[in-house]
């Protein structure tokens, strides 16, 4: 479910330098007190927030066909229910390679770099680091981009080799292979799903087939495994 907290707006604003941000954050708790704290600050517009990220990354592709427009800078949540931070960004970098992309944790934020920069994020921070996060935000505001270092990349450098890399399994994943991965993460059997969702047991084994061929991964334990993780589970 998204929070709407302005309406949505055509980018930036490249006359007073204002800012589109986008926030995610599944601690609601903490998404309300950022969104509160960053309304304060000038030249800073908060376009749209969720707090789950399959929603989210539903949301950003609304943008991207353009029933909504895109944000200057799309803030997220590492560690979320639905779908990790790490997982919607490499989806996202897969198809934009100029919006920033900046994770952000409750925990110690070095440990999430690798990750991070491997599915084009420019920036890890503490949710804590509310200095760094006004800078960051400052800088996108006056020069539309985000300075990087290693192990960052920019998102045109980073779009590039994740392209290379091939479509991410999110958006190659049916629904009705989502589903299933998802009930197998709960713990119902292939004859449990089966009956659940009226068709045959062979049917619910090629679903799990091709998503494990799709995720690249040999077996349905990795499969369901590597999904569990995927969704926050």
């Amino acid at each position: 479910m998204s929070q709407q907290q302005t309406p949505s707006a055509t980018g930036s604003d490249q006359t007073s330098g204002t800012v589109q941000v986008v926030l995610v954050d599944n601690d609601i708790l903490a998404l309300n007190m950022l969104c509160e704290i960053m309304s304060g600050w000038p030249r800073v517009a908060i376009t749209w927030t969720e707090y789950n990220g399959s929603d989210a990354f539903d949301h950003y592709r609304q943008c991207e066909s353009g029933i909504r427009d895109l944000p200057d800078l799309f803030i997220t949540d590492i560690s979320m229910r639905g779908l990790s931070g790490v997982d919607m960004s490499r989806a996202i970098r897969y198809t934009n390679g100029t919006m920033p992309i900046l994770g952000i944790t409750s925990y110690e934020p070095t440990q999430f770099y690798h990750d991070a920069a491997d599915a084009g994020m420019q920036a890890v921070i503490g949710k804590n680091e509310l200095s760094a996060l006004k800078s960051i935000i400052m800088e996108v505001a006056d020069t539309g981009a985000l300075a990087v270092r290693p192990p960052f990349e920019a998102p045109g450098r980073a779009h590039l080799r994740i392209r290379q890399e091939g479509l991410p399994y999110i958006l190659s994943l049916s629904q009705q292979e989502k589903q299933v991965l998802t009930m197998c993460s709960h713990g119902y059997s292939n004859a449990d799903i089966a009956q659940v969702l009226d068709v045959s047991p062979s049917t619910i084994n090629t679903y799990i087939t091709r998503a494990s061929r799709k995720m690249g991964v040999a077996s349905k334990r990795e499969a369901v495994a590597l999904w569990t993780k995927t969704i926050g589970l």
